[in-house]
């Protein structure tokens, strides 16, 4: 594994320099980023290039992987797409499912494309890892060399703040998110801004995704309490600052979290509430928290959720509550499912005896029968043993 990450990282080393050159970019010369890309329209437009794009570098912060395509040569290892892993874990961008904890697995080197048409008015917004080739949809590239943070932040601004014109093909949300790949101390400030002034909830949505990246100010964090509390805002805005306040993952965090949960009417809220709560570094809090939902919420559909998310926090706390559930005479039939598909999720060496004994010594038959397809995914020598005898008999 160390010599398969040492592959990865020397495969993300800076590489822009060497991308202009070996891509067959057209280098463009000016004072500014933005007389550069004056300079790079006039020079499309003598070529008659009715789309073209301009493309620079830029100061990226720590703890991103963008535009990442590897496959182990075995095949049982890949990374494709873009990910965050700037607190430890390895976190699909969007979604921020945990995959793995591969905290040295970052691009520094990307490069920020707008498609141009010929007069000038950027059409899309893409970020691209420059160690990578690819084709830009066979149009020409300019490239600008390395923007200043302050010129980059005030061109994606400005992106981020025109007008969407036609919603499926609008720069404005890529501009926010290229936005919060900055390091850069004046990020929050242009996010907020954004956030604050935006009349498209997309975009608006984005800025405060990323206001979540860590270190968070204080003055960030109650901004983002405020908006997911606020029941004017959209519903997308609000669970992005749930998501965003979230990732701090600390007591202020859990303690947020819990008050949404218990005090909001709005289920998706809660939902993001519960997830949060799940990937607190609190663990034993989290799992006291998530067990006492489990048992004790009114709402079958929030129990079950909770069930699930205790298949995902280590510790005998976590696993004995989802045993108890799955066990119980007076448990309801679904809950006791979704807690023996969260044991299933745990290691084989906790979840196989547990199946194991689910399924030879259940009340009822459809959780035994469940029990037995699990085994039988594991893959586990004591669950193709057991198996065999059941078969045997």
């Amino acid at each position: 594994m160390l010599a398969l990450l040492t592959f990865i990282l020397l495969a993300f080393a800076p590489a822009s320099a060497a991308a202009q050159q070996e891509q067959g970019f057209m280098p463009v010369q000016g004072a500014t980023l933005q007389a550069r890309a004056e300079a790079a329209a006039a020079q499309a437009a003598a070529a008659r290039q009715t789309r073209y794009w301009t493309a620079y570098s830029f100061d990226v912060r720590p703890g991103v992987a963008v535009d990442v395509d590897y496959v182990s040569d075995d095949g049982r290892f890949s990374i494709r797409g873009t990910w965050d892993v700037g607190d430890g874990g390895t976190y699909f961008v969007g979604d921020g499912v945990s995959i793995s904890n591969y905290p040295g697995l970052e691009t520094r080197s990307l490069g920020i494309f707008a498609l141009r048409d010929s007069s000038g008015r950027v059409e899309r917004i893409d970020i691209f890892n420059l160690a990578r080739r690819h084709e830009y949809a066979g149009y020409p590239v300019y490239w600008l060399g390395r923007a200043p943070n302050e010129e980059s932040l005030n061109f994606l601004r400005g992106v981020a703040e025109t007008p969407t014109l036609d919603r499926s093909d609008s720069p404005q949300s890529e501009a926010v998110w290229a936005v919060s790949l900055h390091d850069d101390r004046r990020v929050p400030e242009t996010l907020m801004h954004v956030a604050r002034t935006s009349a498209d909830e997309q975009v608006r949505a984005r800025a405060v995704r990323g206001l979540g990246f860590p270190p968070v100010a204080a003055e960030v964090r109650e901004y983002l309490a405020q908006l997911a509390r606020d029941e004017r805002e959209s519903q997308d805005v609000r669970r992005a600052a749930v998501a965003a306040y979230g990732r701090a993952r600390d007591a202020q965090a859990l303690a947020l979290m819990q008050s949404l949960y218990n005090s909001q009417s709005n289920r998706e809220l809660r939902r993001a509430a519960l997830t949060q709560i799940a990937r607190n570094d609190d663990r034993p809090a989290a799992a006291a928290f998530l067990i006492r939902v489990a048992q004790q919420d009114s709402d079958t559909e929030f129990r079950k959720a909770a069930v699930a998310r205790l298949g995902e926090i280590a510790g005998e706390q976590a696993i004995s509550a989802l045993k108890q559930t799955a066990t119980s005479n007076d448990a309801d039939t679904e809950l006791q499912k979704q807690a023996v598909s969260a044991i299933a999720k745990r290691p084989v060496s906790e979840s196989v005896p547990l199946l194991i004994n689910i399924a030879r010594t259940h009340a009822k038959p459809e959780i035994r029968k469940l029990a037995f397809v699990l085994l039988g995914r594991t893959g586990d020598p004591a669950a193709v043993e057991f198996l065999k005898s059941v078969l045997a008999k």
